[in-house]
């Protein structure tokens, strides 16, 4: 039996993160962080294959930014997808800037998910 890849989702919206471990879970063991200092830690103690991460939390700007920066001065080649919703093409940019590997739109469809996961687990 091979062992289940493993993503950490990191969205301070419950539902979102429901919906992407709902999406996910069947393909791959999950960790989920609602926020900034759980994303780090989960991110250290769990050792995730990819990390799904959202943009914007509240009470802290711009977070995922923030994370991905740290994730970035650990590890250059864990694939970072960013979560965002639509009209924030120029945080998009500013993400792939800091190394993100690639991005999702909110609201998404289940199969473009599976699809850049897919991608860049392969």
């Amino acid at each position: 039996m091979t062992k289940k890849r493993k993503i950490l989702i990191v969205d301070d919206s419950l539902f979102m993160r429901k919906v992407l471990s709902d999406i996910l879970s069947d393909n791959y063991d999950l960790i989920e962080a609602e926020n900034a200092g759980e994303a780090l830690a989960q991110y250290r103690e769990g050792q995730p294959d990819m990390i799904l991460l959202d943009i914007i939390f509240p009470g802290e700007i711009l977070a995922g930014i923030s994370i991905l920066e740290k994730v970035r001065e650990d590890n250059e080649d864990i694939p970072v997808i960013m979560i965002s919703s639509i009209g924030q093409e120029d945080i998009v940019e500013e993400c792939r800037e800091k190394g993100a590997t690639d991005y999702l739109i909110k609201p998404f469809e289940s199969t473009v998910v599976m699809r850049k996961i897919t991608k860049y687990l392969s």
